[in-house]
């Protein structure tokens, strides 16, 4: 643990001495805002408080006082008192400190040229982003939220009675969740569910379909039920809801910038590597190998099922779609990397982007249908189901319900 910090440390510490810690050629720096110098040499306060806020939080707590600022100067002060003696003593000659050199410095140009060459060029335009929100503006949407209180009990006349005296007698909600309600984690708080989502955890309750599915429909400020759940009975309140509303195009720009740029980043990649080829002597010996014994679309398809890493099932199933695109396989397989998206990483843009690549690409496949519900309910849980055709049976013709 001492190595990780000391090295998270020393890159701090070294970026903050390749950015010229603050002062810029030429410019003077009143001695009030210096934090420690070696002859022209300068770290300013103000670049060592920016170091300190970048540090993991431990580190931060321990770094951001005097003393600790103290220390942390004496030990960017003494990185470039060593660096001084490396050159006076020419280390850089010594071969182990040439290769240590060397590979850094390809490391940087290679992320370099990746950056200009190629991530470059897969960033979509202003006006690409702005289409495609435009196109998917159901997927950016934020989610309804409600509060509530709950008073819970196993007995549903005990909440009748209790739901009586409320209504006719005056009696308050909290008050009566304080004295009767069942449910340790919210009775202090008079029954608080705090604010949650559709199919959300609620603080109490935890995850429940049936409340889940109830409370969202409930008119505000009423007593309902008593409703029978999962763990028992409950009388619900509303004291507070959100309707879903769009996420405006510039906080989620950055979103889709991303989403876009990954899809197109490898395509970018093959397409300048291929450019760059044509100018050198060059061959790929392991990939002549595995060409000869590249797995079928069968092979790839057992195996993207057993695999336990779901962003290593989903290069399986893409590698079908890609290399085999009109194979049997290869429909569900692209379903299939919709559902992975939605259902493991939680990722609902590129869940839609792959269910409407399978319309686009195989409209008369039999997961189309199944792609179409899935598009058509990306915010609701899915069915029950025991196996990949029992869920192609249950969402197919289902479009919309």
């Amino acid at each position: 643990m001492k190595r990780l910090v000391l090295l998270m440390l020393v890159v701090f510490v070294g970026a903050a001495l390749m950015q010229g810690c603050g002062r810029k050629e030429g410019e003077l720096v009143k001695e009030e805002e210096l934090a420690a110098s070696v002859e022209d040499w300068t770290l300013t306060k103000q670049a060592l408080f920016d170091m300190i806020s970048k540090l993991p939080e431990a580190q931060k707590r321990k770094y951001d006082t005097p003393a600790g600022r103290a220390e942390l100067a004496d030990r960017i002060m003494s990185e470039e008192l060593f660096y001084r003696e490396a050159l006076k003593d020419n280390l850089a000659s010594k071969d182990w400190v040439k290769k240590q050199i060397d590979e850094a410095t390809r490391g940087i140009l290679v992320a370099a040229y990746f950056k200009e060459k190629v991530e470059a060029k897969a960033r979509p335009s202003d006006k690409e982003l702005r289409e495609y929100y435009d196109s998917h503006l159901d997927v950016y949407m934020s989610l309804p939220v409600a509060r509530a209180q709950h008073i819970f009990s196993k007995s549903k006349e005990k909440l009748d009675d209790i739901k009586r005296q409320i209504e006719e007698g005056g009696e308050k909600m909290t008050t009566m969740a304080h004295s009767y309600s069942e449910d340790p984690l919210t009775q202090a708080e008079g029954g608080d569910l705090g604010y949650f989502n559709p199919g959300g955890y609620m603080r109490g309750i935890g995850f429940s379909q049936v409340l889940g599915d109830t409370i969202f429909k409930m008119e505000p400020a009423v007593i309902h039920g008593p409703i029978k759940w999962e763990k028992g009975y409950s009388l619900i309140r509303v004291n507070e809801i959100k309707p879903a509303q769009q996420e405006p195009f510039e906080d989620v720009k950055g979103k889709i910038s991303d989403v876009l740029t990954k899809e197109r980043l490898q395509q970018v990649r093959n397409e300048v590597v291929g450019g760059i080829r044509k100018n050198y002597d060059c061959r790929n010996f392991m990939e002549e190998y595995y060409r000869t014994i590249q797995r079928s679309p069968e092979e790839l398809f057992e195996f993207a099922q057993a695999a336990n890493d779901p962003n290593e099932r989903i290069k399986a199933f893409e590698e079908i779609v890609e290399k085999f695109p009109d194979d049997k396989h290869a429909p569900q397989a692209l379903f299939m990397v919709g559902f992975v998206y939605l259902e493991e990483l939680k990722d609902k843009v590129s869940a839609d982007r792959a269910f409407n690549n399978v319309l686009a690409r195989y409209p008369d496949s039999d997961v189309a249908e199944s792609a179409r519900w899935m598009l058509d309910n990306l915010d609701q849980p899915l069915p029950d189901f025991q196996d990949m055709e029992d869920l192609k049976a249950k969402t197919s013709g289902k479009s919309g319900d």
